[in-house]
């Protein structure tokens, strides 16, 4: 479904709102639900198992995701990066990045001197990361791997931490894709690793939420190139198959205020709810230690947007 002009509407109204009222910055913009925007970078393969979807609705355009996921996600929950940082630095050992996109995540933390392992389905988005890896010196060891998440069997099968940030486990539109990547997690980690992922909280006030309403997402200033770009998006929750197709839009205003581009993309992914999460963790051997409501160290609450998972065996 298009929305060109409630796009154009909210764009107009954040310019004026931006340009009558200096502290009004893109990092300032939260009216915005967190646990609306159902962010997503990267999707997988169902060679082995249909989809509950229709092979139409799979499809994601990934060379064009590529070229938006880093402005998509400079207005990320707040806290986010910082916390997958965290916990990398806190590890003294080999890191495995599951949907490592175009290295959000990964390349940071190779800077920092950590070994990182990333793997991705898409080839887009592994081609962007290594780009952007060239930018500067890594003192850390990036490897970054093209391959579906739910059926990995690498080498090395002793990682100290894992991760899938970002919701990407959602991504995976069939429980036994998801439950498969949770196992296929245990076996590549060593007898004292962690894993760590998050989730959107399928809120009842989320799923059953219209369709039809438009919310903002966040601005986000490129002062490079001197333009702003505007990010909206749209809900559309199957309850029954636990799916939920979003359609994100980001839209480019100059200096000027004027749109100069907008671009609509479109995402589909399977939610879980908690008692799900930890079925799929105790079938694959592992157990939840700590489990947040948001990147601050919250506990989970019903009205918390994030659902993030510490996990170690049993």
């Amino acid at each position: 479904m298009q929305f060109p002009c409630l796009g154009g509407l909210v764009a107009m109204l954040v310019t004026w709102a931006i340009s009558h009222n200096p502290c009004f910055t893109w990092n300032l913009v939260l009216i915005r639900s967190r646990q609306s925007w159902c962010r997503t970078n990267r999707d997988a393969t169902f060679k082995d198992t249909p989809s509950i979807l229709d092979q139409s609705e799979e499809t994601m355009d990934y060379v064009r995701w590529a070229e938006r996921y880093d402005i998509f996600y400079e207005a990320a929950p707040e806290g986010e990066l910082e916390f997958y940082l965290n916990a990398i630095d806190r590890c003294e050992g080999s890191v495995l990045e599951l949907g490592v996109g175009t290295g959000r995540i990964a390349i940071p933390a190779a800077a920092m001197g950590h070994d990182v392992m990333g793997v991705d389905v898409h080839r887009p988005m592994l081609d962007r990361a290594r780009l952007k890896s060239t930018a500067a010196p890594l003192p850390g060891k990036l490897q970054l791997i093209e391959g579906d998440m739910s059926k990995i069997d690498l080498p090395h099968k002793d990682f100290d931490l894992v991760i899938i940030p970002a919701h990407t486990l959602a991504l995976l539109t069939n429980e036994h894709d998801q439950s498969e990547t949770l196992m296929r997690c245990a076996e590549h980690m060593a007898p004292n690793a962690t894993l760590i992922f998050n989730l959107f909280n399928p809120s009842d006030d989320l799923i059953h939420g219209d369709p039809d309403e438009m919310f903002l997402l966040g601005v986000v200033e490129d002062d490079e190139s001197d333009v702003r770009h505007v990010l909206t998006g749209t809900n559309d929750f199957d309850t029954t198959r636990q799916v939920n197709r979003c359609t994100q839009v980001i839209e480019t205003l100059n200096a000027e205020g004027e749109s100069i581009d907008r671009e609509e993309l479109q995402v589909v992914f399977r939610y879980l709810h908690h008692h799900q999460v930890k079925d799929m963790l105790e079938k694959a051997g592992l157990r939840a230690i700590e489990v947040f409501g948001d990147f601050d160290g919250s506990p989970l609450t019903d009205d918390s947007e994030e659902m993030i998972y510490i996990c170690r065996f049993k």
